[in-house]
């Protein structure tokens, strides 16, 4: 047993190291310990920051393809029940035809998934837990019934160096719907005593700063909790083709001495509305802060 713990922690320490972790190589037997992040169900694998320089695989992408250099995004189904939480499985096919096993941590992570509904509604992003065959299981909260799209970011083992696929497949939850108006663009929203401001003129095709500024009860935030390799996990989708805009890491404004104001990079593909997510969290529960940003 203390050889297996070793062996579990060297898969840690080459994770953190940027090294690919292979499920397969990380396993072993569990009948004294669970299994740690990684091996039987490995649920994202959150660690240590691991901000990296990476490059995207599609560096002016929109996210809407379902496969790039041979990475393709492959759904166990296109139908979800409404009204109830339920399991979401996927894998990732690689160049060889068979599921990917072996990743790269990316921004703490070794898969991102979001999902959004075609109304620009029913926001999630789940952190999925991935088994040793491949198959990714990611645990919805009930949706209702419409049309939607998933997301998965992920940083692939490629010849030479790595890199980030962002990819994306529609499906369905069946049922009677109706879409909902998108609200007008907003510098600031409320989230019960929390409000958050957003300040930044963002361009087409130009990676552009915005900045988001919180205050509870009209007091500045003091504390933010990391969210994967930053204080807050956003991303933004595109009104009619739902195309996906990946921002930056948001993380302190430099220069700047209090905690209340986050930065971050976004780059925008194309114009038009588009619907912005930030999740983060202070004290309790995470919380999602949404804008309609018009580009």
């Amino acid at each position: 047993m203390i050889a297996h713990t070793r062996s579990r922690r060297a898969c840690v320490v080459a994770a953190l190291l940027g090294t690919v972790v292979t499920v397969a190589a990380c396993s072993g037997p569990t009948t004294a310990e669970p299994p740690m992040a990684g091996m039987d169900d490995m649920t994202g694998m959150s660690m240590a920051p691991t901000v990296s320089s990476m490059a995207e695989a599609q560096p002016v992408g929109d996210g809407l393809s379902s496969s790039v250099n041979g990475y393709s995004f492959v759904l166990a189904t296109d139908t979800v029940p409404a009204g109830a939480p339920v399991g979401f499985d996927f894998h990732i096919s690689g160049p060889s035809g068979q599921p990917v096993t072996r990743y790269r941590p990316y921004e703490s992570q070794l898969m991102l998934f979001d999902l959004v509904r075609s109304d620009l509604t029913g926001y999630q992003h789940i952190d999925p837990a991935m088994r040793q065959d491949g198959t990714w299981s990611a645990q919805l909260t009930a949706l209702s019934p419409g049309s939607y799209r998933a997301y998965v970011t992920f940083a692939a083992p490629d010849t030479g160096k790595p890199l980030v696929y962002t990819l994306s497949r529609p499906f369905t939850v069946p049922g009677r719907s109706a879409d909902v108006a998108l609200p007008g663009p907003s510098a600031s929203v409320r989230q019960g005593s929390l409000t958050v401001s957003m300040s930044g003129q963002p361009k087409v095709g130009v990676a552009s700063p915005l900045t988001f500024d919180f205050t509870d009860g009209g007091k500045a935030i003091s504390y933010f909790q990391r969210r994967l390799d930053g204080y807050a996990h956003i991303v933004a989708f595109h009104a009619g083709d739902l195309a996906f805009a990946h921002l930056t890491p948001a993380d302190k404004v430099a220069g700047r001495s209090d905690v209340s104001a986050l930065s971050t990079r976004a780059l925008f593909p194309a114009g038009g509305a588009w619907r912005l997510f930030a999740e983060f969290q202070t004290s309790g529960a995470p919380q999602t802060a949404a804008f309609t940003v018009e580009v």
